[in-house]
């Protein structure tokens, strides 16, 4: 699974220029799926209120993250079932960890391709 998101999100991470698109980026859209009733939970990640940024042990003022990490708890409207993930994302190497409990990502249209490379659509 970790490879497949890896490469669903691979296009997040090749942007113009030096710097990934999930470095600049305002935003991105992923869908989920309650692993109790199956009700589809859609959601909108703000890269500047909701990616935490991590720093290296020595880092001083003024040095960029070396990661950033996502951690999400959500409840859907069907039932009270809690679906948690964390994905760990590097700015030089893409997605590096994924975890989520109570739930599963939502691959869309059949395609066999996950739902974090079709709904992850960038608006600055």
């Amino acid at each position: 699974m970790l490879a497949k998101l890896r490469e669903a999100l691979g296009r997040l991470f090749d942007g113009p220029g030096d710097e990934p698109l999930v470095c600049s980026a305002r935003s991105f859209n992923l869908t989920v799926r309650c692993g109790r009733c199956g009700e589809l939970i859609a959601l909108r990640i703000d890269r500047d209120h909701e990616l935490q940024s991590v720093y290296a042990e020595d880092a001083e003022e003024g040095d960029h993250p070396i990661e950033y990490v996502l951690r999400k708890e959500l409840v859907g409207e069907d039932c009270q079932n809690l679906v948690r993930f964390t994905l760990r994302f590097s700015c030089d190497h893409g997605l590096l960890e994924s975890q989520i409990t109570g739930g599963s990502f939502v691959e869309r249209n059949g395609r066999g391709r996950a739902a974090l490379e079709k709904s992850v659509e960038l608006t600055r």
